[in-house]
């Protein structure tokens, strides 16, 4: 590798609530290659600092000798000043604490969904699974992905060129729709006072969801986690985990559909570790149905295409994307 190249090389991480994705990522042409790249677990860390140290050594002592100054880390939340704000990581975050517990001067934070849609205009079209009308990805594209919390982000275009309006849909309010959610929402708000939007539109929101139908059916709770869930569903072993599911998908349909109007979007895109799992049951109905269940403006979104997106090393591009975008100093 040039000494030019490696200037030019960047360090990209993809942090969220459970897992980082880490990489080595060059410019290729006209889009970007990932080269080196490693996952960890974040609560095998105890801070973002040794995450971003491990994978330097590990690169390494794998011959990567041009190891990159700069750093875009792509993570959940939203930086204020100094800290991030998030409920869902493993360790606060610091964004000097970190640059210099990681011996990283050029390091920056972005929303991970940010980086996400800056990467939506480098996807095949192949890659996109189409849940409603069928199309490619016009703007505004809306981006949301529920995973250990929710995501959001809006791809637009601004003088001619891809820009990124970052979101957190996520913390707003959760509107019910139906006499059940408000049951649902009415026993949340009283566990948790306000009541966003990914405390069900989440993989834990997804508990959530399935113990509030456990309560109101009066019935022992019989599973904990998301992919027992899932599965559960999946097998049709249990009704109540595959009513549960089928209103998380429906209420999700109505979700997407609210925001879809809200920013006359061209295109939606459901992204997110939970969507992958979901993804036969997203494609049977009920989310479309809600989706496009919107009064005199059903019309409209019916134009509005749907797809699914199996993100993987998306956010390590798009944070490499944002950076190739950015002003330089």
């Amino acid at each position: 590798m040039t000494a030019q190249s490696s200037a030019r090389r960047l360090l990209a991480a993809d942090v969220g609530g459970t897992y980082a994705r880490l990489g080595l990522v060059d410019p290729d042409g006209d889009g970007f290659s990932v080269g080196f790249h490693r996952r960890y677990e974040c609560a095998a860390f105890p801070s973002l600092a040794a995450v971003l140290r491990r994978f330097r050594d590990e690169a390494v002592g794998a011959g990567e000798t041009a190891f990159p100054d700069a750093c875009v880390v792509a993570i959940a939340g939203v930086l204020q000043g100094d800290h991030l704000l998030n409920g869902n990581l493993a360790w606060p975050v610091s964004l000097s604490a970190t640059r210099r517990d990681a011996g990283i001067g050029h390091l920056h934070l972005i929303n991970d969904f940010e980086a996400l849609a800056w990467a939506l205009p480098r996807i095949p079209q192949a890659q996109l699974q189409p849940l409603g009308a069928a199309g490619g990805l016009p703007l505004p594209t809306l981006l949301l992905g529920p995973g250990t919390g929710l995501g959001a982000a809006l791809l637009v275009e601004q003088d001619g060129r891809p820009a990124v309006q970052p979101s957190e849909a996520g913390q707003a309010a959760l509107a019910a729709g139906t006499p059940l959610e408000l049951e649902v929402v009415r026993l949340l708000q009283a566990r948790f006072g306000h009541v966003a939007s990914e405390r069900v539109f989440s993989g834990p929101g997804l508990v959530n969801l399935y113990l509030a139908l456990c309560a109101l059916r009066e019935m022992q709770p019989r599973w904990q986690t998301p992919a027992e869930l899932v599965e559960a569903a999946d097998q049709g072993s249990d009704p109540l985990a595959a009513e549960c599911i089928a209103l998380f998908c429906g209420w999700l349909g109505s979700f997407a559909g609210d925001l879809a109007l809200t920013f006359r979007a061209g295109s939606v895109c459901l992204a997110g570790g939970l969507t992958g799992h979901l993804q036969r049951h997203l494609s049977r109905g009920d989310f479309i149905r809600r989706f496009l269940d919107k009064g005199v403006l059903s019309d409209s979104l019916r134009e509005v295409p749907v797809h699914a997106l199996e993100h993987g090393d998306l956010g390590l591009i798009g944070a490499a994307a944002w950076h190739a975008a950015r002003p330089r100093d």
